[in-house]
Parts: C-alpha cells; structure tokens; sequence
C-alpha cells in the first residue's frame, strides 16, 4: 500500500505545470493581454458535423406461398390416422367422382348441341314452307 501512495506521488509531482516566476510583473501582464485570445468569445461555437451513421433494418420475415400452404394444411396425427382409415375402408374415390362429373357434363353439352340443331332445321324448314306458300299464290 505504501508503494502505491508513493507511486502516485511521484506521478502527481511529474504532471504539475511548471512554477510561475514571482513578483508577477505589470509588464509581463500587458504582453499576455496584448497576445491575440486562443477562443474568440465572440463567435459561436460550431456544432460539430456527424462523422457517422448507424442505421439498424430488421428485415420482416414474409413466408413463401408453399409455406404458408403447408402450415394451414398440415394434418394431425388424427386426421391422417383418419385419412388413412378412409382410404383403406369406405372413403370416397374423388378421382371416380370427378370423372363420372366431368362425364355427365360432356353429355349435358352433346344434348344441347343436338337440340339446338335441330331447332335450326325445324326454323329453315318452316321459313321454306312459307316461301313456298307464297310461291303459289
């Protein structure tokens, strides 16, 4: 403890600012003054211009379409349990459905393409027999 006390004794005495000459002359005290001042007082202090930015981004996270998709359809242990049983037992073949749909659809079609002709043939018909009705008179 003793080494250190004089340790920062010898530091203190090497930082001191050198001793001032006295008497202090009038003389030496009008050069100081007529020296021009280190601060002009009179002109106001700069701010300081920033050397530096720091900006921090936090990018926000947006998931994928796929992702989302796999999230809000992902089945529970339970519903592939159930999926599976379904299958296995009485669960519907969508893809007979579909095909027995798309079936019934192809034959709506037909018939109303036949029925259309034929009312184009029954109109020509009848737009014939009045020419030939007005033929004869």
């Amino acid at each position: 403890m003793l080494a250190l006390l004089v340790a920062l004794a010898s530091l203190g005495a090497a930082f001191q600012a050198p001793p001032v000459e006295l008497p202090v002359s009038l003389e030496r005290i009008r050069e100081e003054l007529k020296k021009p001042p280190a601060i002009d007082a009179n002109r106001p202090l700069e701010q300081p211009a920033a050397t530096f930015r720091i900006t921090i981004e936090h990018p926000r996270y947006v998931p994928t379409i796929e992702e989302w998709i796999r999230r809000e359809f992902r089945l529970s242990a339970l519903q592939r349990q159930s999926a599976e049983w379904g299958s296995k037992c009485c669960g519907l073949n969508l893809l007979s459905l579909a095909s027995g749909l798309t079936k019934g659809i192809k034959e709506a079609r037909q018939r109303r393409e036949v029925r259309k002709i034929r009312e184009q043939i029954a109109r020509e018909l009848a737009e014939l027999e009045a020419a030939r009705q007005a033929r004869k008179k």
